[in-house]
């Protein structure tokens, strides 16, 4: 039975390749990736477990029962592990270590033989990380090993280096045996080129093993693997080795590109989460969450009420609209309460802070965009389902030319094995699946820099499905001529407009389908028209279009953050009273959308040229493989399209 699991306080650095993990694992699904911290549902929580314990992440798997976090404890049974220690020369801190070790209730029958520097204790958990950093907090100086035999501790580091060293002098052997026979190809030439091709691909080997066992038999490390074991018994010895160099630093350059996009992203909404606080007539930047009550808050011209408060200096114009969704301006006064989420429109302001920002619009705003369930969108649904068809294709066309042409006919077919090789090689689906999470990522994200809170991670992609848009104006408001441009935009859009008017003037039916003064009844008779030609977004304003905003296909509500029927009702949430929000919310949608597209096809169109090159016999294996990092690297970029439109 799946549950619910939490991966949290991740590194920037981790963060993607432990999401990249957790796409490849059948036992998982619905993965929500949020800035620091990665949910999922889970079977085999198991598997996850062993994958934290042998990458050596220091991170705990919780898991959320009754809506709350515990530690997930792990089934499989406590085993005995041991560690040695280096430069532990007091017994006071051996004694002080083993008695913090025995408060943990993960750790039973710690023992800790001061006179041998070893540590043994009974646990099911990955302990090493976490004896690490209480061996620091006692005394800095202290360095630990786990081990699995009871040597002395100076033994450990020789033996370390010792293997290392080892594996470096096999590797040369290796090489020196396959170059010295290379002119007469013999058994041991290659004997001597796969042992150096096995040194040299220990990381992917590794990496592979963990793939297989948990059930991911079509991993990138797999194939791989394969197209190096064809390379080898084709005998292409030195290309083999030169192609497995490539692609492990291709692996480590992909890495820091993501790295970098995320940071992209991250410089994206940080400012979102800053407030200028002021200490001593100084302004400073500080986060939203060390602010204390009392605390002098700066807002500007433009910027948005971070924390609720009690005004003591300035005067401003308030746009309230994302509060209730107003579309009037209030002004200022000396002593009133200002609520988050209030824009200053015009002048500035000096708050006493009342709130602190757990309960503030902003707070909740951030939750919304950041802690929602996960649905796969459409285009992603269908994007993955294309990927995964090519990916096998080449993967199927790969082997039967690396395995079933050349047994058949060895001498006439053994070419066709090269041409597989380079199919394999290509075969993987990295760049589809990191860059079909980055572009969410970078939708979502923009949208709230734009003042926008997408509820669902799919919202965006089910906006792009709506055939018709409902817009439901202000009440007792008469018609700017900035409005009527956004109906002009809309339209240019290719979607269907219809407007509720409730204003104090009736708008004419010679453009677009208007309906004035109707009421909610007559209103959702309307909607349930419109349904039946596709799909509907309703832009609805605050708590009296609940019902509509419960009917429609994506609901988007203006304003209304602290209103929880709102907040609840809308898969969409406009916190800024800008018509051009509008515009900006249905442009991204159609950019995400449209970068999707664009990365598979750039990803297939890529490939397929590759292998036609390959089949002409004019594409090296290497080049092969270094297309396929750049075609990675490429997808990244180009999904950082959405950030920078």
């Amino acid at each position: 039975m799946e549950r619910i699991y939490y991966i949290d306080h991740i590194k920037t650095e981790d963060i993607n390749a432990l999401s990249l993990k957790l796409n490849s694992m059948q036992e998982v699904s619905r993965i929500k990736i949020n800035k620091d911290s990665i949910s999922f549902n889970c079977a085999r929580p198991d598997n996850i477990q062993n994958y934290l314990d042998e990458s050596n992440m220091d991170y705990i798997l919780k898991e959320m029962v009754n809506r709350k976090k515990r530690e997930y404890i792990s089934n499989q049974n406590k085993v005995e592990k041991i560690f040695m220690f280096t430069n532990l020369e007091s017994e006071e801190e051996a004694n002080e270590i083993k008695d913090i070790l025995s408060k943990y209730s993960v750790f039973e029958n710690v023992q800790l033989d001061f006179q041998n520097k070893m540590l043994t204790l009974t646990s099911s958990a990955y302990a090493l990380n976490r004896i690490k950093r209480i061996v620091e907090n006692v005394n800095p100086n202290i360095q630990v090993e786990q081990w699995k035999k009871p040597f002395k501790s100076q033994d450990l580091f020789n033996e370390k280096y010792f293997q290392k060293y080892a594996r470096i002098a096999l590797f040369c052997v290796g090489v020196a045996l396959g170059l010295v026979t290379f002119g007469d190809t013999t058994f041991l030439t290659y004997v001597g080129w796969f042992i150096a091709l096995v040194i040299c691909n220990e990381k992917v080997l590794q990496d592979a093993k963990r793939d297989l066992q948990l059930k991911n038999y079509l991993s990138e490390n797999t194939i791989f693997l394969l197209a190096c074991l064809g390379g080898w018994i084709y005998g292409a010895f030195i290309e083999a080795l030169v192609v497995s160099v490539l692609y492990q630093f291709g692996k480590q350059l992909i890495m820091q590109v993501t790295q970098w996009s995320m940071q992209k992203l991250d410089e994206l909404v940080s400012h979102q989460n800053l407030g200028r606080r002021l200490v001593k007539e100084n302004e400073e930047m500080v986060p939203l969450t060390e602010f204390d009550i009392g605390d002098v808050l700066v807002v500007k011209e433009g910027e948005t009420i971070p924390l609720g408060g009690k005004i003591i200096k300035g005067k401003a114009k308030l746009d309230v609209y994302a509060i209730d969704g107003s579309d009037v301006y209030q002004t200022s006064k000396i002593g009133n309460e200002v609520f988050s989420g209030t824009v200053v429109a015009e002048g500035y302001l000096h708050i006493k802070t009342t709130a602190l920002y757990d309960v503030s619009a902003m707070s909740k705003i951030v939750d919304i965009a950041t802690n929602a369930p996960i649905s796969s969108s459409s285009t992603e649904k269908i994007i993955n389902k294309v990927s995964d068809i090519y990916t096998k294709a080449l993967i199927i066309v790969g082997l039967i030319c690396c395995v079933i042409l050349p047994i058949l006919n060895l001498h006439d077919n053994l070419n066709y094995m090269y041409l597989g090789i380079i199919m394999l090689t290509v075969s993987g689906s990295f760049a589809y699946v990191q860059g079909a999470s980055f572009t969410l990522l970078a939708g979502v994200a923009k949208a709230f820099s734009k003042k926008i809170a997408i509820k669902e991670n799919s919202g965006l992609d089910d906006l792009n499905t709506c055939v018709t848009i409902i817009y439901d104006r202000f009440d007792g408001i008469e018609t700017t001529e900035d409005e009527m441009d956004l109906f002009e935009k809309i339209k240019g859009l290719h979607k269907s407009l219809i407007i509720f008017n409730d204003g104090p003037v009736d708008l004419e039916n010679d453009e677009y389908t208007i309906y004035n003064n109707y009421s909610v009844e007559q209103k959702l008779e309307v909607m349930d028209k419109a349904l039946v030609a596709g799909p509907v977004a309703y832009i609805g304003d605050c708590d009296k279009d609940i019902a509509l905003l419960q009917k429609a296909s994506v609901a988007i509500s203006r304003g209304g953050v602290h209103n929880e029927n709102v907040t609840k009702n809308s898969d969409i949430m406009l916190t800024d009273s800008n018509f051009d929000t509008i515009i900006d919310l249905l442009k991204i949608a159609r950019k995400q959308k449209a970068v999707n597209i664009q990365n598979t096809f750039i990803g297939i169109l890529i490939s397929l040229l590759v292998v036609l090159l390959g089949v002409l016999g004019l594409m090296p294996w290497w080049v092969a493989c270094i297309i396929y990092i750049l075609e990675s690297v490429l997808v990244l970029f180009n999904s950082q399209l959405i950030i920078r439109m």
